[in-house]
C-alpha cells in the first residue's frame, strides 16, 4: 500500500518452489461479502490490533473508542493509572456506551438508555429496579473485558477472550526495534484516507516495490527499488510480520520532498539506519515505517469487500518538535503524493480483480513478501498454502 519496499535478495525457507511456482489469490477474495465476515473474524477478532498511543490517554479518566468490524471498544484510564479495555455496550439492552471518539474526565461509565452505572475498573456499581430479580447480581454484570497491551508506546487489543500474550504475535518484532526509544515519540500529523480497494490488496501493495519505478518516481530516486533487503517472513515462524528495508541513493537522508532533512536522526539510530527505512508488516493490517528522523504507521481498516479505511500517522522526536522551525510538511507531504499514487492503482487493481476472465496471476521475483502475506493468509483462513 504505502509505496514500500524491499527487493528479492533474501528469500524465506521454501520460496524457490513456493514463491516462484506459486498463484496469486483468485479475484473473488477481494469481492466476496462471506469471505470479508471470515475475515474480519479470523484476523481483526483474534489478533493484536494497534489502536491507539499512550499519550493520547495520558490521565484517570481519559478515554478513547475504537470500532473494530462490527464491535466498538473502549479504552479508558482508571483510578489506578491501568489503560482497561471493554467492549462499548451496556449490559442491559446492548446500548453503545460512549458515542465520541475521545475525551477526558469521566468518573464513571453511565449507560445514556437506562442509567447503568460502570466504574472505571468495568464493575457495575449503580442499578435501578433490579433489587428483586431473580439470580441477579452486580458483580456479574460488569463490562465485557478486552484485552489491552502497551508496547513501544503504542496501545494494543485483543478482542479474543482466549487470547495469548502481545509478545506471541510480535515479540521478535519488538525485540528487532528495541533499540529505538519509540515511545518517547509524540505524534505530528494524521491523514486519514478512504479507498475504493480491498484490504488486501493494500496490503499487497505495501509488501512489494515491483511497482515503484513506474508508479512513485520520487520514491524510486531517493531509494530505487532494486536496493535494501528482506529480512523477516512469517514463513520463518518468527511472528506475524514481514519486511526489511531500502537504501538511500547517493547522499539523500530522508524520505522527503527534496530526499535531505536537517532534522537529527531519532535517538537509536546508527550509522547503517541512518542510510536505510525500514518497512515492516504487522499483520493483519499495520504498516510500520522507521525513517531516520520520524516514524510513519498506517493501519488498513475493511470498510466493505471493496472498500477500506487507512489511518496515516506521523510521529517525531518531541525535543525536534519543540523547536520553533519545526515543520513536518517535507515528509508528510510527500507521503501524501505517494500515498495517492498507490490508492489508484489498488484502486485499478480492485476493479480488475472482478473480471471473470481473471483467477489469479504469477508472482514475480519481486514479490516474495506478497508471497509471504499471502502464505498467512491462507493458513489464517484455514487453507492450504498459496
Amino acid at each position: 500500500m504505502s509505496a514500500l519496499a524491499k527487493d528479492h535478495k533474501s528469500v524465506p525457507p521454501g520460496a524457490p518452489t513456493g514463491h516462484l511456482s506459486g498463484v496469486t489469490p483468485d479475484g473473488h477474495v477481494y469481492w466476496d461479502d462471506a469471505v470479508l465476515r471470515t475475515e474480519v473474524d479470523r484476523f481483526f477478532y483474534r489478533n493484536w490490533l494497534l489502536v491507539g498511543r499512550e499519550e493520547q490517554i495520558p490521565k484517570t479518566g481519559d478515554f478513547l473508542t475504537r470500532t473494530i468490524g462490527t464491535e466498538s471498544i473502549l479504552l479508558v484510564r482508571d483510578k489506578q493509572g491501568q489503560v482497561r479495555g471493554f467492549q462499548n455496550v451496556c449490559r442491559h439492552r446492548g446500548t453503545q456506551l460512549i458515542e465520541e471518539p475521545s475525551g477526558s474526565g469521566l468518573n464513571s461509565i453511565v449507560c445514556p438508555y437506562h442509567v447503568w452505572t460502570y466504574g472505571l475498573d468495568g464493575r457495575l456499581t449503580g442499578v435501578g429496579h433490579m433489587a428483586s430479580v431473580q439470580g441477579f447480581r452486580k458483580e456479574d454484570n460488569g463490562l465485557f473485558p478486552v484485552h489491552v497491551e502497551s508496547a513501544a508506546g503504542f496501545l494494543w487489543v485483543n478482542l479474543d477472550p482466549n487470547a495469548g500474550p502481545l509478545t506471541a504475535q510480535l515479540g521478535p518484532f519488538f525485540d528487532r526495534i528495541s533499540r529505538f526509544p519509540l515511545a518517547q515519540l509524540r505524534a505530528g500529523p494524521t491523514h486519514t484516507y478512504t479507498i475504493e480497494a480491498n484490504w488486501k490488496l493494500l496490503v499487497e501493495n505495501y509488501s512489494e516495490c515491483y511497482h515503484c519505478a513506474p508508479v512513485h518516481p520520487d520514491l524510486n530516486r531517493i531509494t530505487p527499488y532494486f536496493t535494501g533487503d528482506n529480512d523477516a517472513f512469517f514463513t520463518e515462524g518468527k511472528g506475524k510480520f514481514s519486511g526489511g528495508y531500502q537504501t538511500f541513493a547517493g547522499d539523500y537522508n530522508s524520505m522527503t520532498m527534496t530526499g535531505y532533512t536537517r532534522r537529527p536522526p531519532l535517538p537509536g539510530m546508527t550509522e547503517e539506519d541512518r542510510k536505510r527505512i525500514y518497512y515492516y508488516v504487522l499483520w493483519p493490517n499495520v504498516f510500520f515505517s522507521l525513517h531516520p528522523d520520524y516514524l510513519m504507521v498506517h493501519k488498513a481498516w475493511p470498510l466493505s469487500p471493496s472498500r477500506s479505511l487507512v489511518e496515516n500517522e506521523f510521529y517525531f522526536d518531541p525535543k525536534v518538535m519543540a523547536q520553533p522551525d519545526f515543520d513536518p510538511s517535507d515528509a508528510v507531504d510527500i507521503w501524501d503524493i505517494i500515498n495517492k499514487q498507490d490508492w489508484h492503482v489498488c484502486e485499478l487493481a480492485q476493479k480488475g480483480t472482478r473480471s471473470r476472465a481473471w483467477h489469479g496471476g504469477r508472482y514475480s521475483e519481486q514479490e516474495i513478501l506478497v508471497w509471504d502475506f499471502d502464505a498467512y493468509y491462507q493458513e489464517q483462513m484455514g487453507r492450504n498454502g498459496p
